[in-house]
Order: structure tokens, then sequence, then C-alpha cells
């Protein structure tokens, strides 16, 4: 038996690269045997506008957790699931909370097995994990061009494929389309036109009517939060591979049993973790739908977690979303991630296979605080004004 000892939970705030300072709460679990576990709740950034109170979470979740056997898995999800249930919706606080311990739990068991997360996975099925970049909506004219440059310079990494956001200005996003069609041509692989939920499904439908000559593999949330009749009348009457957001296993059979979509979108903030990951993934392989890996833009601990799911997950055939280590200023680990022409690699090692710099970890620590910018500036993840 290996039993945690203690719970310590730093909260950390790092820029994206479009100013948007983003906050996340990095996780610690202590052994009786001297081994710590590491996971991390991911981009509280995101709305619904609120924090926790991080110093009551851990006092919480050490009255939780201090004894308990990190091999008692089902025990630990049955504690995290009374305690933070699912909110059925996207950006669930609680599902992030839970997506932190739960992560941190699967790095200890595999630290304690000498064996990495993706061995206790079931072992790989692809080395690397294909992803798309993505594509911030355009806001203003200027915002085409600069985000042509940003393609321009992924290219150069390596990267071929993108996920663009649109839903906010129609024109200004079709503009943009056109033009990275016109400038860069079949170089650039389109994964998605992701809608974010902000259309209902009639207007999506007509924006996806006048440009779906550009070439895109597929449309994310094309309809409104829950609108599961919307996503299918998207899918039957453009003939365009639909995708939505899963945020747990009773959505994702809702939106299987009602032949919604074509790929569930698997979220490790959204669904509170790999292990109810698996869930989903399960559901998806029995229903015949493929899977796609997103992401809320973690930083190095997410995103390694997220790495492993994927690359031993058959259904996720779709490319990922997760680029985080690529969008902010700073991270927390000693390593960072490796990605590769186009694709993340999975760190190598027991458990996550990455260690915490706690130099780095103590540079970006501080309380969690939002940024002044409007709530569309949240949706767009720009910064606001200083």
């Amino acid at each position: 038996m290996t039993a945690i000892t203690a719970v310590r939970l730093t909260s950390v705030n790092t820029p994206r690269s479009t100013g948007l300072i983003c906050g996340h709460v990095i996780v610690e679990l202590e052994t009786d045997d001297g081994l710590v576990g590491i996971g991390e709740m991911s981009d509280f950034q995101h709305l619904p506008r609120f924090h926790v109170d991080v110093v009551d979470l851990q006092r919480s979740l050490e009255a939780m957790l201090v004894g308990l056997d990190i091999w008692a898995a089902n025990r630990a999800t049955t504690l995290l699931e009374q305690a933070f249930p699912s909110a059925g919706s996207l950006y669930d606080k609680g599902a992030v909370i839970r997506c932190g311990i739960d992560i941190a739990l699967w790095d200890l068991r595999g630290k304690a097995g000498g064996r990495s997360v993706s061995d206790l996975l079931g072992g790989q099925v692809r080395p690397t994990l294909p992803v798309a970049y993505p594509i911030f909506r355009q806001r203003a004219e200027a915002d085409i061009e600069a985000n042509l440059e940003v393609v321009r310079s992924r290219l150069a990494e390596g990267f071929t494929m993108f996920r663009v956001y649109v839903g906010g200005d129609l024109g200004l996003d079709e503009r943009f389309l056109r033009a990275l069609r016109d400038r860069f041509g079949d170089t650039v692989q389109i994964k998605s036109l992701d809608f974010s939920n902000l259309l209902d499904s009639t207007q999506a439908i007509r924006f996806i009517e006048r440009t779906i000559e550009l070439d895109y593999a597929l449309v994310e949330a094309p309809a409104h939060e829950g609108d599961i009749a919307g996503l299918g009348e998207v899918r039957r009457r453009t003939l365009v591979p639909v995708s939505e957001h899963v945020y747990d296993g009773a959505a994702g059979l809702r939106l299987a049993g009602a032949r919604a979509v074509d790929v569930l979108n698997v979220g490790l903030f959204a669904l509170g973790g790999l292990t109810a990951a698996l869930r989903v993934v399960s559901i998806a392989e029995s229903a015949g739908l493929a899977c796609l890996i997103g992401t809320t833009q973690e930083l190095a601990i997410g995103t390694a977690a997220a790495a492993h799911l994927g690359v031993t997950s058959a259904a996720a055939t779709v490319a990922a979303d997760p680029v985080g280590p690529l969008l902010y200023t700073a991270d927390v680990v000693k390593d960072p991630l490796e990605y590769r022409d186009g694709a993340l690699v999975p760190p190598v090692g027991p458990g996550l296979g990455v260690e915490i710099d706690p130099e780095r970890l103590a540079a970006i620590a501080g309380p969690l605080t939002w940024d002044t910018g409007a709530t569309t500036s949240i949706l767009d993840r720009v910064g606001g004004p200083s």
C-alpha cells in the first residue's frame, strides 16, 4: 500500500502569446514512501467568471484524500465525483478540479510501478499524437494578416494542420479562410472550423454552405451548447463531419444515440481526468465514432497527460488540439515537451514523464486573478486592456 500523506496546490499565472493571462493550479500529491505525483487544474480563466478558493480547496482535498491508497482507483474516483459532481456544462470548474487530482494519481501509480502512463493505459497504438495548431478568431481587419503570419511561421516549424476559430465576425472569418487558401494553397490542411457554440445551427449551416469549397475536414460545435438536434441538422444538411465537446459519459451517450456527431471531443479538463476520459473513448469505440483529444490549452503537465491518452486510444484518429506549451510564455517543468513534424511526442519515463522545476514554479506562482478585459476577450483568448 502506498498512501497519500499530503496535498499541495500552487496557483500560477502565465500569459499566452496573445496577452491573455491564464491561471492554473499545480497539484502535488505526497505519499508515505516519498513519491510525489503531479497534476494540473488547467485554465481557470475560462468562463464562467469565478475562481475557487485554492487554500480552502487544498484543505478539503487533504481531508478527503490523506490516507487513501493510490491504487484504490475506484474509491478515489467515487470520492472525487461525489465531492465535485458534473455540472453538465463544458467549462465545469468541478471537472477541472477532478482532472488535476486524477492526473496526479495516474502519475503516482506510474512512478510506483516504474511504468509510463501510456503503459498503464494499455500501451501505445501510435508513437506520436498529430496536432492541429489553433488560429484564434478574427476580431478586426488587421487580425487577418496577423493570423496568416502565424500560419506561415508554424508551417516553417513543421505544422501543416490548423484549427480555425470562427463565429464572431463571419465576414472577417470568411475573408481569412479565403486568404489562407489563396496564399498557402494545399500546403495547409484545415482540420476544422471551431464555432465554439457561438451560433445557432441555421447560422452555422449558412456559413458552411458559403465556404465549403475551402476544404476543411470537419466542423466543431456548430450549434448552441446542448442543441443535439441542431448538431444533427448541421451534419445532415451539409454532409460535413461534426464534432462536439463531451463533458461526461451521459453527454457522450446522448450524442452517440442521436447520431448527431461523427467525432467526440475528449478533453481531460472537461471530463475530469484520464479515468473519466476512458469512459467516453469506450462509448466512441462502441458507437463507431472517432475521437479527438481536446484541450483548454494546458501547461506541460496537463498536455503530457493528453499525449499519453492520445497515443494509447485507437479511436483518437482525428488530429488533436493540445498545443498549450507553445502558446504560453512560461511553464513549470524542467524539460519542455517535444513537438516533432506537427505531432506531440509523449514524454518517456515513469508516470507522466515530466518533472516540476521548483524555480520555474515559484517564478509564476501567485493568486488566481481575472483579466480586466471584456468577456469577448476571454472567449477569443486574447488579453484585455492593461
